[in-house]
């Protein structure tokens, strides 16, 4: 068992204070500071550091009332530490072991609700943690054969939000956790949070896909139909003139892997330029969103495709598991063969088809451009991680080790240089037209990834295909600005035939 104490030194939490995880760069790792509102952030006080073990971190969540915390500690694994204290007592530890994942939906009275994906309940489960002591005392949603996101107290029961092949659904169950209803949504998107009017008796979602903004939508009992607040501002375009549907492709080991398509209705997907784009790590749910870029590409007559690879959590924690360590190469084969089947269907054609990905999506992109560069058109990676052997000793990598493996072990070490982007470019092969991008000072992968990756894939490049490096003068992870996206789009509409 893990010896972990959190001293809660004030007399109480309240909303004049804060708590938060800090990057520690020396002695290196993360603590957990409580910040008092209005004082200079150098008088925050560390309650909780372990030096042991630097790749910890820490998420905080406070009772509605001020006087409870519960500390999540994480260690880059799909698991976590939970503990919950209160400020004239100790602090209990709710789950001591790296065990199964506990995420905090909710305080009811005297009880800590929380989603739990353990051994016994790989798809997620809804408990219930007695206090003080975290004593668990009952299971309010059983585990079932979707994966279970999220859920809200409604009525004399739940409104539970799970994924079905990657898209939302919300089921309506009674207090035993039996199936009620399942609750009309626009379409095949994600729900991005829930909470519930428990005066109203009223349930209040945010609901996004391809075409639709993120809109907040209300349902009743008794509601044959989710209605969009009044509020709701109108979008410049019409959701009908696009379409979205589900299809699957089967996988080099015959697992088949959904994939999302949307294009303009009045596009027939025959010989279409296409942007396929996954995540496929670190047990991320890549679910139907909306992005303005993603609608200018739709608008311009391409079709855009999103594949659930194995590694991302779209089918739960098995999906995710399944893509772990040396079993990571499971990832490429799948967007491989969506891309394939792509093409054999006759939507597209190599010439016509393009990757994109970011961070870990960049070294999936990134992957499949050096292990299949013949099968696309253009390529974009975007604050990719592309150096597998030396990722661990790069900014913030060392907290990924549960995720890929050590680069230290030489069993981990020869399954991770067998598809490390960096490692598998061949000199004299011809690559398809590739921008890579990063920020000048990205904290979390480190700018060296694109920028080593970028020169290595210009000096191994034998055909006439450019290779760009954009550097945002910038810092952070991520998402950049609006001027990337236009130069991403442009880019790829250049490359793939958009007839703009």
């Amino acid at each position: 068992m893990y010896s972990v104490v959190v001293g809660l030194r004030r007399s109480c939490l309240n909303y004049s204070t804060a708590s938060y995880d800090r990057y520690l760069p020396y002695p290196g790792g993360h603590g957990l500071y409580f910040h008092a509102i209005g004082t200079p952030q150098r008088q925050d006080v560390c309650y909780l550091f372990q030096p042991t073990y630097p790749e910890w971190y820490y998420q905080p969540a406070v009772s509605p009332d001020g006087c409870w915390l519960a500390v999540s500690v994480l260690n880059g694994s799909a698991s976590n530490l939970l503990f919950v204290g209160r400020t004239d007592s100790p602090t209990y530890a709710v789950v001591p072991r790296f065990v199964g994942r506990y995420d905090i939906l909710h305080w009811r009275g005297d009880e800590l609700i929380c989603r739990a994906v353990e051994p016994n309940a790989p798809n997620g489960q809804l408990i219930a943690f007695g206090l003080p002591g975290g004593e668990r005392t009952t299971t309010l949603l059983a585990a079932g054969d979707l994966p279970l996101r999220d859920a809200a107290p409604l009525s004399d029961g739940w409104v539970a939000s799970y994924l079905n092949a990657g898209c939302a659904e919300l089921h309506w169950c009674d207090g035993t956790g039996k199936f009620r209803e399942r609750l009309p949504l626009p379409g095949l998107g994600t729900v991005e949070w829930m909470e519930t009017d428990i005066s109203a008796n009223r349930l209040r979602f945010a609901y996004t896909d391809y075409t639709h903004p993120q809109t907040v939508y209300t349902w009743q009992p008794g509601e044959t139909v989710c209605r969009a607040e009044d509020d709701a501002p109108a979008p410049p375009f019409d959701p009908a003139d696009f379409v979205t549907r589900s299809a699957t492709a089967p996988s080099a080991d015959g697992t088949p892997v959904p994939l999302f398509l949307a294009q303009r209705r009045d596009v027939t997907p025959t010989d279409c330029p296409t942007l396929l784009t996954a995540y496929g790590g670190l047990g991320v749910a890549l679910t139907p969103r909306f992005s303005a870029d993603i609608l200018a590409w739709l608008e311009m007559g391409g079709l855009f495709v999103s594949v659930c690879a194995r590694g991302g959590g779209e089918l739960g924690a098995a999906w995710h598991q399944a893509a772990v360590g040396v079993h990571k190469q499971r990832t490429f084969d799948d967007v491989l063969a969506a891309a394939r089947w792509l093409v054999d269907a006759g939507m597209t054609t190599p010439q016509q088809l393009g990757l994109w990905g970011a961070s870990n999506g960049g070294l999936t992109a990134g992957a499949c451009l050096t292990q299949q560069p013949e099968l696309f058109g253009a390529v974009v990676i975007e604050s990719g991680l592309l150096d597998m052997l030396d990722y661990h000793r790069l900014s913030r990598g060392a907290g990924w080790l549960a995720e890929y493996g050590n680069p230290d072990d030489p069993a981990q070490r020869a399954a991770l240089a067998a598809y490390s982007p960096l490692h598998n470019l061949q000199p004299g092969r011809v690559y398809p037209p590739t921008l890579i991008a990063t920020s000048a000072n990205d904290p979390r992968l480190g700018e060296s990834h694109s920028l080593r990756f970028a020169h290595a894939l210009q000096s191994a490049q034998r055909g006439d295909a450019p290779v760009f490096l954009r550097v945002h003068p910038g810092s952070g992870h991520g998402p950049m600005d609006d001027e990337w996206a236009a130069e991403r789009l442009t880019f790829l509409a250049e490359h793939l035939g958009i007839e703009r």
